[in-house]
């Protein structure tokens, strides 16, 4: 008798060991005039949580001419055009509150707009709403995390910090233990080469960002949200599988709210996948050995695969 073939969701996109998003805080203006660019260079999505009132405040300083005041001098901001650039370019572009108020010290009214006005100001400048929260201070309470995370995929409730801190070794041994542990890191820093927490020289962050952008293999390099999406979908999905021959259908069951959570996840086949379709197109399949690897929709329909060769025990 044929053994049944092992179907599974993989722990991280690609089946890869590890993960790991980069998260930049306070919309400072060098996350785009240094960051970004390199960012795109080495093939790294970053996320970038901003607060909307001061974006604002310091978009009417700099249309005044006025250079005097703190925030043009020394800490200067993107702009919303800079900001809609990155997220058109598929860089996260998210909630860091309003006014970057701690979070544990509003009720009521004031903490619906600290927290929903900065996703409708995002939505309005960049076309996205965000669908993640970035607390202020990292202050935070059960409570106000069940209110902060509503109607998103998460929140940051767990980062390391990767700036003044920090050397080359340090982080390459971070990463190495990641990928050791299995696990999902999230990095967290503020200036680059001024602002709170700023590296001691830029190129630290440069070329730990070239690294890790040659271990593709290796790490799974995503924004907070796609990430944070995954881990969730992959928690939650149940995958019902028929086996008839050379057809496996798998039947996915997600009990996630689809407006919000649409990430694919990759399957773990083992066989070698000939081909497979879900809701009337060709998924992309990668052979790996005697298994094989299919990004699917959680939320959507039965994955319809055709195998070869007998099935892995």
């Amino acid at each position: 008798m044929q053994a049944q073939t092992e179907v599974a969701v993989a722990k991280f996109k690609g089946d890869r060991p590890a993960a790991v998003s980069y998260t930049f805080d306070d919309g400072l203006l060098e996350h785009y005039t240094e960051l970004y660019p390199r960012l795109n260079e080495y093939g790294i999505k970053g996320t970038f949580c901003v607060n909307g009132k001061i974006t604002d405040r310091y978009e009417q300083l700099i249309a005044a001419g006025d250079t005097s005041d703190v925030l043009v001098r020394e800490k200067p901001r993107m702009t919303w055009k800079m900001l809609r650039e990155m997220s058109d370019a598929g860089h996260e572009i998210t909630s860091h509150g309003w006014a970057h108020v701690n979070v544990n010290r509003l009720e009521g009214e004031a903490l619906r707009y600290e927290v929903q006005h900065n996703d409708t100001v995002i939505w309005k400048h960049t076309g996205r709403f965000p669908r993640t929260y970035f607390y202020p201070g990292n202050a935070k309470s059960p409570e106000k995390v069940k209110y902060c995370e509503f109607g998103r995929v998460g929140s940051r409730v767990e980062q390391v910090s990767i700036g003044s801190k920090r050397d080359e070794a340090w982080l390459r041994n971070w990463v190495a233990l990641l990928i050791r542990d299995r696990k999902w890191g999230v990095g967290m820093t503020h200036g680059i080469s001024y602002g709170y927490d700023h590296f001691s020289d830029p190129r630290i962050l440069w070329n730990h960002l070239a690294y890790v952008g040659s271990l593709r293999d290796s790490v799974w390099v995503g924004t907070f949200h796609d990430v944070s999406a995954y881990v969730k979908e992959r928690d939650a999905v149940r995958l019902k599988v028929r086996e008839r021959g050379d057809e496996i259908t798998v039947r996915p069951s997600l009990p996630l709210d689809r407006e919000i959570f649409s990430e694919p996840l990759t399957m773990i086949v083992g066989r070698v996948v000939v081909s497979a379709r879900q809701d009337g197109r060709n998924l992309d399949v990668i052979v790996r050995g005697d298994s094989s690897l299919i990004d699917f929709n959680p939320g959507g329909g039965p994955v319809c695969i055709k195998v070869s060769g007998s099935a892995n025990k």
